[in-house]
C-alpha cells in the first residue's frame, strides 16, 4: 500500500454491488484499492461488511438502509437522488462513482469521477421488448447523461469510449483492465489447490478457466471442446473457478454423464486471492464471449489476469480478444468452434518448446497491464481537476 501524503484530497465512493463475492467483482476492488492509495477515502455501499473483508484499510459506510423501491427506471433515479444527498452531505472533496448508478453525478454538488467498466447496464445482454425495451432505453438514456454530468469518466476500452462519444460524451480518459503483476508473479497456495498439483503430478495438462461463468461466456462451448479434447487425450483436467451453484451442477453433470469425472475440477466461488494459484497451476486458459454488442465493447479482465501468470490463452475471435490477444504470439484466437479449440489445447500439450516459448511471449504482453502503469493518468487526472 503506497503511503497517502499529509494534503491528500478526501474522496467519497459509492459502488452498488448485486452480489457480495470478490471475483465478480475484482475490477471495482481494485479500482477503489488503487483511489485509497492515493487519496483519503470513504467508501459508501449497499455491502459494506464484504467490503470491509476485501480493504480492511479503508473507511466504508452502508448505505444497506436506503433501498431500491422497484427495478424500474423511477426507482432507480429516486434511488440515485437519495445517494446523493448523503454524497453532498458529508466534507469530501469530490465523489468517485460506477456507471451503473451515473444518474448519481446530476444532484452532485461537487467534482464527480465515474468508472465505466462495461455496457451490460446501458444496452443490456439480452433482447428485449414492450415496456422491458422502453425501460432499457431509459436507463441507457439516463446512465449516459450522468456520465456527462462528470469532470472525468475513466473508460477501459476504446469501443466503449467510442460508443460514449457517439452519445457526445466529453472528458473520456481511456483505463484499461490491469493488475498488480507482483500479486500473480507471487501467487498464493491453500488447500484449496490440492487437488489441482495431485493432478499436476500425475501429469495432466491443466486447462483453466475463471470468473463468472454462463451460456453467454460460453459454457457448453468449452465444455464441447474439453470433452473433444479428453477423446483424443484423456491425461487433460479441465478447472473452473467462480461458478455459482447452478453451473456447478450444470458442469459437474456434463463430465460425470461422458464418464470423464476425473477430468473436471469446479471449484465453484472461492476469494479472489486464490485465483492467481489456480491459474499459476494451470497450463492453458480460455476466454470465451459470445459475439453480442455488449462483449464487443466489454474486455474480459480475465485475459490480463491469465496473461499476468504467464499463461497462453484460448479465445475466440471477437474484438475485445483481438484487443489483447495477438494469435500464434501469446496465445490463439479461433472460431467459436469447440473443434478449432480442442485441436489448439492438443497442439500446444503436444508441442512443449512452442508452449515454453508462448508463455514467455505472455508475460512480455502482460508487463504494459501492471496497475502502477495504467492507473498512472487517472491518478493525475484526479488531482489535475482537484488542485484546479
Amino acid at each position: 500500500m503506497i503511503e497517502i501524503e499529509n494534503n491528500a484530497k478526501t474522496i467519497s465512493a459509492f459502488f452498488y454491488f448485486k452480489e457480495p463475492e470478490s471475483i465478480g467483482n475484482v475490477v471495482i476492488i481494485h479500482t477503489l484499492s488503487f483511489i485509497a492509495s492515493h487519496f483519503n477515502v470513504i467508501i459508501y455501499t449497499n455491502q459494506a461488511e464484504f467490503l470491509r473483508g476485501q480493504l480492511p484499510a479503508v473507511q466504508i459506510i452502508s448505505l444497506d438502509h436506503i433501498k431500491i423501491l422497484r427495478n424500474s427506471i423511477f426507482g432507480m433515479l429516486y434511488y440515485c437522488r437519495k445517494i446523493a444527498r448523503i454524497l453532498n452531505s458529508d466534507n469530501s472533496d469530490a465523489v468517485f462513482i460506477g456507471h451503473n448508478y451515473a444518474p448519481i453525478a446530476l444532484w452532485l454538488t461537487k467534482p464527480c469521477f465515474q468508472y465505466v467498466y462495461q455496457v451490460h447496464e446501458m444496452i443490456g445482454l439480452e433482447r428485449k421488448s414492450g415496456f422491458s425495451k422502453i425501460d432499457q432505453i431509459a436507463k441507457q438514456f439516463v446512465i449516459i447523461k450522468g456520465i456527462r454530468a462528470s469532470n472525468a469518466s475513466f473508460v477501459v476500452s476504446v469501443p466503449i469510449i467510442q460508443y460514449l462519444r457517439l452519445h457526445n460524451s466529453r472528458n473520456l480518459y481511456l483505463t484499461p483492465h490491469c493488475v498488480d503483476l507482483k500479486r500473480f508473479s507471487g501467487a498464493l497456495f491453500s488447500d484449496i489447490h490440492d487437488g489441482i498439483l495431485r493432478k499436476k503430478e500425475q501429469g495432466y495438462f491443466i486447462v483453466c478457466y475463471t470468473g463468472w461463468i454462463s451460456e453467454e461466456r460460453g459454457l457448453h462451448l468449452m465444455l464441447e471442446s474439453l470433452y473433444f479434447s479428453i477423446l483424443k487425450d484423456p491425461k487433460i483436467l479441465f478447472v473452473t473457478a467462480g461458478s455459482d451453484f447452478q453451473h456447478t451442477r450444470e458442469i459437474y453433470n456434463y463430465f460425470t454423464e461422458r464418464n470423464i469425472e476425473d477430468n473436471i475440477l469446479c471449484l465453484g466461488k472461492i476469494e479472489y486471492d486464490f485465483i492467481p494459484g489456480v491459474i499459476a497451476l494451470s497450463d492453458v486458459c480460455l476466454s470465451i464471449l459470445e459475439d453480442n454488442p455488449v462483449y464487443q465493447m466489454s474486455p474480459p479482465q480475465k485475459v490480463i489476469e491469465y496473461m499476468a501468470s504467464g499463461k497462453p490463452v484460448i479465445a475466440n475471435k471477437i474484438h475485445t480478444h483481438t484487443m489483447l490477444i495477438t494469435n500464434e504470439y501469446d496465445g490463439f484466437l479461433t472460431e467459436y468452434n469447440p473443434s478449432l479449440i480442442s485441436d489448439r489445447i492438443l497442439f500446444l500439450k503436444a508441442n512443449p518448446e512452442i508452449h515454453r516459448l508462448m508463455s514467455k511471449n505472455v508475460l512480455k504482453t502482460a508487463s504494459k497491464f501492471d496497475t502502477s502503469l495504467v492507473y498512472k493518468e487517472m491518478k493525475d487526472v484526479i488531482n489535475l481537476v482537484l488542485n484546479n
